[in-house]
């Protein structure tokens, strides 16, 4: 492998035999020159076949596998760039499958448009349940241009912009690609989505309590982010819709008790309403938008347990701080 190679793709991995395979094969057919890119796979600590099966593919790939157990992923990827030799670094996600010309098509938009930032939100599988179809289907296509931030599974970017902003940062667990990505704007450089970039997620959560889960691990440390970046943050609307969510039900509690005592239970039904409203408004919004009005309910629904999980992480953030200062 030269060391003079055009791109490096840093993909971080734990315990997602599953996937490897689909995401290294995806890059092995990539319509690109292969001495022009190399991957380097960096492990946190598999204890499934994982590494066995990343380097099965060292002969089709321009591949170097590491290992950085023990540290979030903000670190691992930090690892793999600092190793990786390639003037573009792209992040790249191992449970994600990408398109034949998704190298070419990056490496020429990243040129084009001057960004400092270039990625897209992911595509789901076909055989998707309803849950991962009406949450995310079609999102690559809404968000293009300019954005507040692209997810870290596919973020494009030259080493010089990478270098200048210090990568990503090692403190938090989650997060750290909105994080990244308000420090790429800060610095004056643009953070652009392109659906011709997107890649195709293979792990989305299926049912609704996995929704729940997944999004509630996404917040872990979306409060820490929002309060650092005041009072310029452009995207406070999950913090805020946690916060209304975290209201809702303390009033609905109250209500409950208070309905309890007197035997109306107006109180606590008005809380229901006030809590599911917002819910149903943006679900509204949502379809018509898609032009799907098939995934209304469902979308009402993901949309109140991403309230709830975001209401969750709240309090979770309030009791370790909490924690913190005793």
């Amino acid at each position: 492998m030269s060391r003079n190679c055009a791109v490096s793709i840093v993909i971080p991995a734990l315990n997602k035999e599953r996937f490897v395979g689909h995401c290294l094969q995806s890059l092995a057919l990539q319509d690109f020159p292969k001495d022009s890119f190399e991957v380097v796979f960096v492990d946190n600590g598999s204890t499934d076949r994982t590494l066995e099966v990343a380097r099965s593919f060292s002969s089709s790939l321009n591949l170097t596998v590491l290992r950085k157990p023990g540290v979030w992923v903000s670190a691992v990827r930090n690892f793999g760039a600092a190793a990786a030799r390639g003037d573009i670094l792209i992040f790249l996600d191992c449970d994600c499958a990408v398109p034949p010309q998704w190298l070419k098509t990056a490496t020429n938009l990243l040129a084009r448009d001057g960004a400092g930032v270039l990625g897209a939100h992911f595509r789901v599988p076909e055989e998707s349940s309803w849950v991962a179809r009406s949450w995310y289907e079609g999102m690559d296509a809404e968000r293009q241009g300019d954005l507040a931030w692209v997810p870290g599974c596919d973020m494009i970017m030259t080493r010089a912009t990478f270098e200048r902003i210090g990568g990503f940062d090692e403190s938090i667990q989650t997060n750290e690609d909105c994080e990244l990505c308000e420090r790429v704007r800060a610095a004056g450089l643009r953070v652009v989505g392109d659906a011709a970039v997107a890649v195709v997620h293979l792990d989305n959560p299926q049912t609704l309590v996995q929704f729940y889960r997944k999004d509630l691990w996404r917040a872990t440390d979306g409060l820490r982010v929002f309060l650092r970046s005041l009072p310029k943050i452009t995207n406070p609307r999950p913090i805020l819709f946690g916060a209304y969510t975290l209201i809702c039900l303390l009033g609905f509690a109250i209500g409950a008790v208070l309905a309890f005592r007197s035997g109306r239970p107006a109180a606590p039904a008005f809380f229901v309403a006030a809590l599911m409203a917002p819910a149903a408004l943006l679900s509204m919004r949502l379809a018509a938008r898609r032009g799907k009005w098939g995934y209304l309910i469902p979308l009402t629904l993901l949309h109140a347990a991403f309230g709830l999980a975001r209401a969750h992480a709240l309090l979770a953030a309030a009791w370790r701080a909490g924690r913190r200062g005793s």
